[in-house]
């Protein structure tokens, strides 16, 4: 029963890692912010929430072990941070970080972390 609770608390924390990004993705996709700040705010969220998982686990460094997630949020964590840093690396375009939010948008735009 402690690993559901603990799945429970970690699909909250992966919602709350997301609400920066979900905060500025309506401003982005209005044209009313870059796909700099974009890339930067969706980077930022993913690497702010595996530091604290590792925290949580009492992994030391990066390599120590792997964050164990699961499911759709995790697919969402990594599509920010594919799409953010590929764009950051100029691997792709800001039309891209924009398809990606579209999509982000439409799928977790409503979506509010419980308290």
């Amino acid at each position: 029963m402690a690993g559901v609770t603990e799945l429970d608390g970690q699909t909250r924390r992966m919602h709350e890692a997301m609400a920066p990004v979900l905060q500025i993705g309506p401003d982005f996709l209005a044209g009313r912010r870059d796909a700099d700040e974009m890339a930067h705010t969706m980077v930022g969220a993913v690497q702010r929430f595996v530091s604290a998982e590792r925290t949580r686990q009492g992994v030391a460094d990066e390599h120590g072990a792997q964050i164990q997630v699961s499911g759709q949020l995790q697919a969402t964590l990594s599509e920010l941070y594919g799409c953010g840093a590929g764009y950051l690396a100029d691997r792709c375009d800001s039309a891209c970080v924009a398809r990606t939010m579209t999509e982000i948008m439409r799928e977790f735009g409503d979506a509010t972390p419980a308290p």
